[in-house]
């Protein structure tokens, strides 16, 4: 009997013990249809340090379905620093309180406002994201994107500002009435402002805002964990130079973390390494002020970036890229060596590896003056060789306006956006050979001096080469006119290694995308190419060229349009040069008759 009782006590003490916590879990939110006009409560952020402030609210009101299936609460805070800065960016997150309970996140205002009012996201659609699974990464490539991508020549670093879409598109009409989600600070360490300029541009789409900051909270004491109130970073690139997005934690529930009340760049799943963060000051602004923080500690990784929030993990790490930049001057002898680690992300990476590019070459080299600079580059993708790169290129204005055009940013996001498989970069490398001076040379004509060779016979193409600074030069290349040839009009093409374009097969997969890359010219060579009357084929990632035609006919129906390409057969010779070669001459003639032998 008494053995029975001490199970019965200890049975009633655990239903005691979930029944309370239960009910403890049911207060610690309060549901939208519970708050009306007039409540009052307080919120948590950081407005200098590492501690959450108290700041207080009253309810303005409840905006229904202001998003698909997502309420508004309009609050109206109190602070000594929000009644002289208004609504803050970098407060997105930020929790607010109702009748003790958890209400949702700060996270929306407006431009130019007079009265600090802000937008509040629901804490029931913040944990809605909670529910959603996170699976393994793999993102998708919408169609357009890779036929754009087969040709391999889609530059998208080069590209113009991203254009958002979705719910970032929804806050660019310019409409500085419109309640809009409080602008992201982004804090940059290391930067200059070409590079910040080129960043602004990327980070615009997505409501954020370049600050000069800090890379680490030097004499700041961290925290170690996130708290509600305290300050998140998220990290898009650290090292020598450090790119944070600064936000507020709204709720911790175990190893989840929820923050913002709105997304970031609204990529759905991902991953992002995020950090404790330091806030130095709030910097007041008559349009919109912001937060200047400073990353502190990696305890954890974005892994959901959704409309009403994101979520991080303290139980996962993001992998970053690691980059290193090797940059050596031959008028001064110096070395300078530089590393940084940045995201991996298909839009994102090869724009901030652009920015780290041009921020070097400005911090090391930025005479303006004429120079000569050639970049060798490894890309090492998992699972296979690494990829070699080669660029070079010549300015009369320094290096730095030549760092926006160098080709390896565009092949490092053509290889990330591939349409085939999900391509995981290991590492970066990248060499800078800085000379001074104008090594290159323009070609100004060219001819044959054999106006009716035959098949098979060798002729001289004699090439006028004008070197800057010098005189005039002709260099001569013998051609082997091919021998099925006879009565036909060929034509010789002789250019500059950056000027002449391979024939690039149509890739099949990953590897053929690569192999495009090694087709590319030395930028320091010349290139003569021999181009016959006739068709080819480009059949998976190969290039079938002097075909008959009856089997391209029979070919055509065989194959998708993706696969099969009409060509001009192309013989081509490569002569490396210690320069860079400009121009390019094109010279037809007309093949003879074969001669008896």
């Amino acid at each position: 009997m008494n053995r029975v009782k001490i199970h019965t006590g200890i049975i009633a003490a655990i239903m005691i013990s979930v029944a309370c916590h239960v009910a403890h879990g049911d207060r610690r939110t309060i549901p939208v249809d519970e708050i009306e006009k007039g409540m009052k409560g307080y919120g948590l952020t950081v407005f200098e340090g590492t501690e959450p402030e108290k700041f207080q609210v009253e309810v303005v009101g409840v905006v229904p379905n202001f998003f698909l299936r997502q309420d508004i609460i309009l609050v109206r805070v109190s602070h000594p620093v929000t009644d002289r800065a208004g609504v803050i960016g970098g407060m997105s997150g930020s929790p607010i309180y109702i009748d003790g309970r958890l209400a949702g996140a700060l996270a929306y205002g407006w431009s130019f406002q007079k009265e600090p009012i802000a937008g509040v996201t629901p804490i029931a659609n913040m944990l809605d994201v909670l529910k959603r699974k996170v699976g393994k990464n793999r993102p998708s490539v919408p169609m357009r994107l890779a036929r754009a991508l087969l040709p391999f020549i889609s530059d998208q670093a080069r590209q113009g500002p991203i254009e958002p879409i979705g719910f970032h598109a929804s806050f660019r009409s310019g409409n500085d009435t419109m309640l809009a989600p409080a602008r992201t600070p982004i804090t940059l360490s290391g930067f200059h402002s070409p590079a910040m300029g080129m960043i602004e541009e990327t980070l615009s789409a997505f409501g954020m805002i370049p600050m000069m900051g800090g890379a680490g909270g030097k004499g700041a004491k961290d925290p170690g964990k996130f708290v509600p109130g305290g300050a998140i970073g998220v990290q898009l690139v650290r090292g020598d130079m450090s790119a944070t997005g600064i936000g507020t934690v709204t709720a911790v529930r175990d190893e989840n973390v929820l923050a913002f009340g709105h997304p970031m760049f609204n990529m759905g799943q991902g991953l992002l390494p995020v950090t404790t963060g330091r806030i130095h000051t709030v910097i007041a602004s008559l349009r919109k002020s912001n937060k200047l923080g400073s990353p502190l500690g990696e305890i954890g990784a974005l892994v959901q970036d959704r409309q009403a929030c994101i979520v991080a993990r303290t139980d996962r790490r993001a992998p970053m890229i690691p980059v290193t930049f090797e940059l050596k001057d031959a008028r001064s002898g110096r070395k300078e060596k530089y590393k940084v680690e940045m995201i991996s992300h298909r839009l994102l990476t090869a724009r901030f590896l652009h920015a780290v590019l041009v921020n070097i070459i400005q911090n090391a080299a930025s005479d303006a003056t004429d120079v000569t600079a050639e970049i060798t580059g490894r890309i090492k993708v998992s699972g296979r060789d690494p990829v070699k790169l080669h660029d070079a290129a010549i300015s009369r204005r320094g290096l730095a306006t030549l760092a926006r055009y160098f080709r390896p940013s565009g092949i490092v996001a053509a290889i990330l956006a591939n349409p085939f498989e999900d391509a995981t970069i290991e590492a970066l490398e990248f060499d800078v050979q800085l000379r001074y001076g104008l090594e290159h040379s323009t070609i100004v004509g060219a001819y044959v001096t054999a106006q009716n060779p035959a098949p098979g016979d060798v002729i001289n193409l004699h090439v006028r080469l004008r070197p800057y600074g010098g005189d005039e030069r002709i260099v001569t290349v013998p051609i082997r006119i091919p021998e099925a040839t006879q009565g036909s009009k060929i034509q010789i093409q002789v250019g500059g290694g950056d000027v002449m374009t391979p024939v690039m097969p149509t890739p099949q997969n990953l590897d053929d995308m690569i192999k495009n890359v090694e087709r590319f010219y030395p930028p320091q060579s010349m290139v003569v190419s021999v181009n016959i009357p006739g068709e080819g084929v480009s059949l998976r990632g190969h290039v079938l060229e002097q075909l008959p035609n009856s089997a391209v006919s029979a070919l055509k129906p065989s194959v998708g349009v993706e696969q099969l390409t009409t060509h001009r057969t192309a013989l081509s010779e490569v002569y490396p040069t210690s320069h860079l070669v400009a121009g390019k001459e094109t010279i037809t003639i007309t093949v003879g008759s074969r001669r008896n032998r």
